[in-house]
């Protein structure tokens, strides 16, 4: 289990609609990671079975070997591998010394079985993600 306050949690994407019990539950499967500069949080086209939410550090984004953004502190990668367990859409690499809670899709899919009111929550997030990413890049 990670030391982290679990409100720190609300300010992910995917976990804001999440109640302060069910923040705590997410907190009690994941651990804190330390990454060196370069290292590789997810690559582009493997498996992915990790979330990291940067708690301190940053990231930068490449997709087909060129960078198309970067992470910061309170960002957070992996998310569709851990809810998926799809390919990861870019790698990301830490470009500098990076702190990060991370959750294993192992650990989380065994929460949610446990109390599956966390993955509707989720769920309602990650559809209006991904309407807003459509939106961006319909024609016109």
């Amino acid at each position: 289990m990670a030391d982290v306050d679990p409100g720190s949690l609300r300010r992910v994407t995917v976990f804001s609609t999440c109640t302060p019990e069910q923040l705590a539950r997410l907190v009690s499967v994941a651990d804190l990671t330390e990454h060196g500069e370069g290292e590789a949080l997810t690559e582009e086209g493997v498996l992915g079975h990790r979330f990291h939410l940067l708690m301190s550090g940053a990231a930068s984004v490449e997709r087909e070997g060129r960078p198309v953004g970067s992470v910061a502190t309170g960002g957070f990668v992996g998310e569709i591998g851990l809810l998926g367990g799809g390919p990861s859409t870019a790698t990301v690499r830490c470009a500098a010394p990076t702190t990060c809670l991370t959750i294993e899709r192992s650990r989380l899919w065994g929460l949610l079985e446990e109390e599956p009111a966390i993955a509707l929550r989720i769920l309602e997030v990650v559809c209006r993600r991904l309407q807003d990413e459509y939106r961006h890049h319909l024609p016109g």
